[in-house]
Order: structure tokens, then C-alpha cells, then sequence
């Protein structure tokens, strides 16, 4: 059943981005479906993660993102770390024989850490992230310092 599911996903998705069309109205409704799907990787611990990825023109990109983990701490059921990040496409590859489409970089932050990010986004849909989280402030379940990656399904571009 889970496989069915994601392949209809994965079909639906651009008739998602035909629906959004040009039209104003629909922008608020392209903010809410325009979502990225993750598995975050942090140090040790690996993260289920979602968010809407807001663009602020062409070229920059903000996105608000939480992580979740239910499964790496035996006492507490489900831990959330929220994220702000600021992306900005610092290269672009247009066409069709092209499977990276563009090139960006930037930078996240969560109530503990800071990281820089460099990623890549490849047939529209799908992205790769890798970074370093440098904690200001320790996190009360686990440290969260460290190398990151995580790669990710963009339900629109």
C-alpha cells in the first residue's frame, strides 16, 4: 500500500505544478502545496522532515521546515526541531538533456544550531543538501552538531 501511494504521488505531482498556473489567486494555494518532502540526516540521527519552500523571486528561496524523530529515544515519543532556512540559486542548467537543473546554496537555523548548506536539484523534483550544523546551544535530547545531508521530494519547483 505504502509503495501505491508514493507512486501516485509521484504521478500527481505535475499535474500539481499545471494547476498553479499564473493566476493570483492561486498563489496562496501554490505557498501550501509547494512542500518538500526529506530524510534529514544530522550527526547520528536521521529525521523525517517537511515544509513549504516560499519563493521570494527567481533566484531566493524561503523555507520553513521541521524535523521529526519519534523512534531514537526510548522515553520520549516524538521530538520536532524546527528549521528557517534561506536558499539562493547560485547556478542554473536549463534543458531538457539536462539532469541538474540548478545549483544553490545557503543556510538554515534551528533554536540550537546554525548550518551552512550547499544543494542540488535534479529532474525538478528531487533534491540533495549537505552541511554542517554548528550547535550554539546543546540539544537537551542529543547533541545535533555535525555533518548533515538529506535528500528530499519537491511536490512543485
Amino acid at each position: 500500500m505504502k509503495n501505491l501511494m508514493i507512486g501516485i504521488t509521484m504521478l500527481l505531482c505535475p499535474f500539481f505544478k499545471a494547476q498553479y498556473g499564473s493566476d493570483k489567486d492561486w498563489k496562496i494555494i501554490g505557498i501550501i502545496i509547494s512542500t518538500r518532502i526529506e530524510a534529514t540526516s544530522i550527526d547520528n540521527k536521521s529525521f523525517f522532515s517537511f515544509g513549504p519552500k516560499i519563493p521570494i523571486n527567481e533566484n531566493n528561496y524561503v523555507s520553513f521546515r521541521g524535523h521529526f524523530n519519534w523512534w531514537d529515544l526510548p522515553d520520549r515519543k516524538l521530538i520536532v526541531i524546527p528549521e528557517l532556512d534561506y536558499f539562493r540559486k547560485v547556478a542554473s542548467f536549463e534543458g531538457d538533456k539536462n539532469v541538474i537543473k540548478y545549483l544553490y546554496a545557503g543556510a538554515g537555523i534551528t533554536p540550537n544550531a546554525v548550518s551552512p548548506k550547499f544543494g542540488v536539484n535534479f529532474f525538478y523534483l528531487f533534491s540533495a543538501e549537505l552541511g554542517y550544523n554548528f550547535e550554539y546551544k546543546t540539544y537537551k535530547h542529543f547533541p545535533t552538531e555535525g555533518f548533515r545531508f538529506s535528500f528530499g521530494i519537491n511536490l512543485v519547483y
